[in-house]
């Protein structure tokens, strides 16, 4: 039996507010908790009612939708909304599910609701602790569909945070998600191996092929790196092994 998921929605905007309500009463499971048209509102609701998800525009006036989930203690899944996409980096510092750009098209927006259903899903049915651990000096078990894989090191390329679930992005293009968050994950892993570059990415060392002050890159991949993060960063990747300009 599905898992019914609750939410709230926040925009400022009426037409795009009423737009979206029609989106998700279409879509089977969900249970709206509030509709609110600003980020005050939002944040009286979302203490009081507690949803599973916040779909949040991002532009609002006041309090934006980014300040609204920076000063809540604990977020619930969160999709954010906007009309423009130059937040994107923002929002998923925040550990957003997803991030749609208006006016988000039926699929796109099943697409999203899709993956907090799958991670509701995955949440109730696991016990903290247990879909994830080292097997040894090479490789790590992560659960999935009550079977135990074994992933090599030298297979990941990436962990992204999900809030309490982390999603592994393999080499052969395979993604894992696991109950487990960024802060523990990192905790587990060999730092010779592993650094964290963001508040939500760890990559695998051995699978950079460049880096400038904003961003590393993983082959084709390109990943931001925390403004906190760089000086660590670059002194335990280059170190003195970049070549100089002058000795």
């Amino acid at each position: 039996m599905a898992i019914p998921i609750s939410y709230i929605l926040a925009d400022d905007d009426e037409i795009y507010r009423e737009y979206t309500s029609a989106q998700l009463k279409l879509i089977p499971e969900l249970e709206c908790l509030a509709v609110c048209e600003n980020a005050f509102k939002t944040r009286d609701q979302l203490m009081q009612l507690k949803p599973d998800l916040l779909i949040l525009d991002i532009e609002m006036p006041g309090l934006t939708g980014i300040e609204l989930a920076s000063s809540l203690p604990q977020l619930p899944m969160t999709i954010f909304i906007t009309s423009h996409k130059n937040y994107a980096v923002e929002a998923f510092e925040l550990d957003a599910i997803d991030y749609l750009v208006k006016p988000v098209p039926m699929a796109r927006m099943l697409r999203a609701i899709d993956k907090v259903k799958h991670l509701k899903e995955l949440k109730a049915n696991s016990i903290p602790g247990e879909n994830f651990g080292l097997q040894d000096e090479h490789s790590f078990f992560v659960k999935e569909k009550n079977v135990y894989q074994k992933i090599l090191y030298t297979d990941v390329l990436f962990a992204e945070s999900l809030g309490d679930f982390i999603t592994l992005h393999l080499q052969n293009g395979e993604k894992k998600v696991v109950l487990v968050t960024l802060k523990n994950l990192i905790q587990q892993l060999p730092a010779s191996v592993f650094v964290r570059i963001s508040r939500t990415h760890i990559i695998n060392l051995q699978k950079l092929t460049a880096m400038d002050n904003e961003m590393v890159q993983l082959g084709a991949i390109q990943l931001y790196i925390g403004k906190t993060y760089y000086e660590t960063i670059a002194g335990l990747i280059l170190g003195n092994k970049a070549i100089k300009r002058f000795l």
